[in-house]
């Protein structure tokens, strides 16, 4: 298995370092009472004045900011865990498609989160989150070509921190007294029930691509001890 994956401990380390870092952020914006005696996930109208997401209510704004930060930080993870010489000389590629992944996938988020709305500007987001997808495509296409293996890795190590990130903040916030409310219920089962799927998606993606490379070069070393 390690080295079906070429898992490394120092992959291990950066995993738990970018968790730490997801539960601190997600905590600090729904726990820590930095508005005074409340958090800033209960306060009202928290991103009134700001470009986009003004006149968004502070739920929304929330299932934003949770989201952004785990797709971050599962880039981040991603991106410090390619520490092998052929996925260093990768990065470049990999990291334009980090941009790409994050710009894509928060813009659909965000075209989600806003659709209630019900303002004619939601084409628009519609519009430019399937435009971001479109591009994401295709720069994985791109980087199947030139950087398969490399590219497969990147994208199980993305997609399990996606899924894995977001799962270890609920069974954390289980001991935290107000969990059940929507100040931390609501942005959580919003990420587990989007996002979460997303990278067991795409960590099944990567998965396949080195399986069924793995699979060929199986296959050949048989026929020759044949």
């Amino acid at each position: 298995m390690r080295e079906f994956f070429r898992f490394e401990r120092r992959d291990l380390l950066w995993f738990v370092v970018c968790a730490v870092v997801y539960a601190a952020i997600f905590f600090v914006w729904t726990v820590a009472p930095l508005n005074g005696v409340t958090s800033l996930a209960d306060t009202d109208a928290i991103a009134a004045g700001m470009p986009l997401i003004g006149d968004l209510p502070t739920q929304s704004v929330s299932k934003l900011v949770v989201s952004a930060a785990l797709y971050a930080l599962a880039l981040i993870y991603a991106l410090l865990a390619a520490t092998s010489p052929e996925e260093r000389r990768a990065l470049p590629l990999l990291l334009g498609i980090s941009v790409l992944t994050f710009l894509g996938w928060m813009m659909l988020n965000f075209w989600i989160v806003s659709g209630f709305l019900n303002s004619p500007a939601t084409l628009v987001y519609g519009g430019a989150s399937i435009v971001l997808l479109v591009a994401w495509g295709v720069a994985l296409s791109f980087g199947v070509g030139q950087i398969h293996d490399q590219l497969a890795r990147f994208l199980v190590r993305f997609g399990l921190a996606l899924s894995l990130f977001i799962t270890i903040v609920q069974i954390v916030a289980l001991l935290t007294p107000d969990w059940r409310s929507p100040t931390q219920g609501i942005p959580v089962l919003y990420t587990m029930t989007l996002n979460a799927l997303v990278g067991i998606f795409l960590a099944g993606i990567g998965g396949n691509m080195l399986w069924r490379e793995r699979r060929v070069q199986v296959l050949a070393a048989g026929a020759k001890k044949r």
